[in-house]
């Protein structure tokens, strides 16, 4: 019986939310459902913290994990490099890579998982969209765009 690694601190992981020592949240997708996986519920933008409890629960499914590629623009900053119990995974971010997901490469060849990634929305962005939604005139712009564009004499009836 082989034990899963341990994940090592590092100068990044030291700095852990509350998601540390939580089970990562995956999901089963249908089957047919594309290159997908499973989808994941990280607790939080911070790829560093999340990693470590979703690699342990994918390495027996995996192997050992050599990389991980995700969108830069949807995670906090990471370091290039993570340490996973006796390795390193490298942590590749590209801005061409497919949005909300992940993709878990073992050192096997045909070791990958696609990981759709379904992101939990910060109150403190909720409550900026709202804000921002509002200033630009929100719903009743659109409203009134579209009525606009339906009655071309302008006149207002009630609705």
């Amino acid at each position: 019986m082989t034990s899963q690694p341990t994940p090592q601190p590092t100068e990044s992981t030291a700095r852990r939310p509350p998601s540390a020592g939580r089970p990562p949240r995956l999901e089963s997708v249908p089957p047919g459902d594309g290159t997908i996986a499973a989808n994941w519920r990280p607790y939080s933008r911070d790829l560093t913290a999340e990693l470590p409890e979703l690699l342990a629960a994918l390495t027996p499914r995996l192997g050992p994990i050599h990389r991980v590629v995700y969108h830069l623009d949807e995670w906090e900053s990471a370091p290039r490099k993570l340490d996973f119990g006796e390795r390193r995974v490298r942590l590749d971010g590209y801005r061409h890579s497919p949005a909300h997901a992940v993709e878990i490469l073992g050192v096997a060849i045909d070791a990958k998982l696609v990981l759709r990634v379904i992101s939990t929305v910060d109150s403190t962005d909720m409550t900026a969209a709202q804000q921002r939604w509002d200033s630009e005139g929100g719903a009743g712009a659109d409203r009134e765009a579209t009525v606009s564009a339906r009655d071309p004499a302008g006149s207002r009836r009630d609705r």
